[in-house]
């Protein structure tokens, strides 16, 4: 018997290490690496203390790698966000922070 997929994400995930600032108003801009990204969001972790709250718009820029046989480049992205959770992780000063887009973004990452 099969299994029945639980997976309700809309947009496939890609373990693409981007380079992100979140901004949320109030505090510092944090910078972070992504630890995976889609069309939908992305999950990158934050120190435990700079974390927003959940359910808070955020403003994002992050940068999508390119690559041909000849060249490389950056293609940078701004756009909001909402948490949508945060993830405990072994390190208590990190944790993990998932985002949603609030409009989905056309990254291309589908391979």
């Amino acid at each position: 018997m099969a299994k029945p997929n639980n997976e309700r994400r809309k947009h496939s995930r890609q373990e693409l290490p981007c380079p992100i600032t979140l901004h949320c108003d109030g505090q510092t801009p944090c910078r972070s690496t992504a630890f995976n990204i889609s069309n939908g969001g992305v999950f990158l972790t934050l120190p435990t203390a700079a974390l927003p709250q959940r359910e808070c718009e955020v403003e994002i820029l992050f940068s999508v790698p390119r690559s041909t046989p000849n060249t490389y480049m950056l293609e940078e992205f701004t756009c909001k966000a909402k948490v949508i959770r945060h993830q405990p992780l072994a390190d208590d000063a990190q944790a993990g922070l998932a985002l949603q887009f609030l409009s989905p973004q056309p990254l291309m990452l589908d391979t």
